[in-house]
C-alpha cells in the first residue's frame, strides 16, 4: 500500500461505536443507561406477550364457542370422524386459515378496515358464517374497547379484521397477530369436535400440537399478495346448518 493512501481495511466496530457515550456521560453512567434501555425493551416485549396471550385465548368471552361455522353439519353427516380430523384441519389451514390470517395481518399492518371488511364479506359466501363473524367481531370490539378504556375497534368489523385492528393499536406485529388468531381458530374447531365426536382431551391436545408447522406455513402464505380459498364442503355445511333438526351451535 502506497504512502499516504487511505487504508481500505474496514474498521472493527467497538461497543462505543454501536452505543456511543453521550456528551458529559461517564462510562459508568453509559453502562447504567444501556442496562436500563435493555430492561425497558424486555419489559415492553413481556407486556406485548401478555396482551397477545389474553387476546389469543380460545376462552375469550366473545361468543365464539357458540359457533361451529359449518362443522356441526359435517359431523352430523359423518363427513368428519376422529380419524380424519388432522388432514381436515391441515387442509382447512391451507385454505380458510390462509384467507382469514391475511385479513388479520393486513389490518394489523394498517390497511383500510372498511375495504378489508367489504372484501371479507364478499369472500365468505355462506350467510350464516358471515353473520357469525360479524357478531363475534362486535363482541370482541366491545370487550377490547372496554379493556383499553377507549373506542379503538369499530363494532361493525368481521372478527378477523377487528382482531388485527386491536393488534395495530397494541403495536403487535401482523405476523404474531395472525399466528395467534389461527391458533385460537384451530383451538375453537377442536373444541367443537370434542363436543360433537368421541374425541378426548389428550387426543385434542396432541392434534393441536401437531398443527404448529401448518399454522406457521399458513401465516407465511397469508402475507403474500395472492391469497385464494376454495372450501366448498365447509361452505355448504354452513349453508345447510340451519336445516338440521337439532343443533348445538348457532352456526
Amino acid at each position: 500500500m502506497g504512502t499516504g493512501q487511505a487504508s481500505r481495511i474496514p474498521k472493527t466496530l467497538t461497543n462505543e461505536d454501536l452505543h456511543p457515550i453521550h456528551v458529559g456521560e461517564t462510562r459508568g453512567d453509559h453502562r447504567i443507561r444501556r442496562r436500563d434501555q435493555a430492561k425497558a425493551k424486555f419489559v415492553y416485549h413481556e407486556l406485548l406477550l401478555l396482551e397477545l396471550l389474553q387476546l389469543a385465548d380460545s376462552a375469550l368471552p366473545v361468543g365464539a364457542a357458540a359457533h361451529s361455522f359449518g362443522l356441526e353439519t359435517l359431523c352430523e353427516d359423518c363427513d368428519l370422524q376422529p380419524d380424519n380430523l388432522e388432514p381436515f384441519l391441515h387442509a382447512f389451514l391451507l385454505e380458510s386459515g390462509v384467507l382469514e390470517a391475511s385479513f388479520v395481518y393486513r389490518a394489523a399492518e394498517g390497511c383500510d378496515v372498511k375495504s378489508l371488511s367489504a372484501e371479507f364479506e364478499a369472500r365468505r359466501p355462506a350467510r350464516e358464517s358471515r353473520e357469525a363473524s360479524v357478531r363475534i367481531g362486535r363482541r370482541f370490539a366491545g370487550l377490547f374497547n372496554a379493556m383499553v378504556g377507549t373506542d379503538i375497534v369499530a363494532d361493525t368489523l368481521p372478527y378477523a379484521v377487528a382482531f388485527g385492528t386491536a393488534g395495530r393499536h397494541l403495536t403487535i406485529p401482523g405476523t404474531e397477530m395472525a399466528t395467534a388468531y389461527l391458533q385460537q381458530s384451530v383451538s375453537g374447531a377442536i373444541s367443537v369436535f370434542q363436543r360433537l365426536l368421541p374425541f378426548g382431551q389428550i387426543a385434542a391436545s396432541r392434534l393441536l400440537w401437531s398443527l404448529r408447522d401448518d399454522i406457521r406455513a399458513a401465516v407465511a402464505r397469508a402475507k403474500t399478495s395472492d391469497v385464494s380459498c376454495f372450501t366448498p364442503l365447509l361452505e355448504l355445511g354452513s349453508m345447510r346448518h340451519g336445516s338440521l333438526e337439532t343443533r348445538l351451535f348457532i352456526s
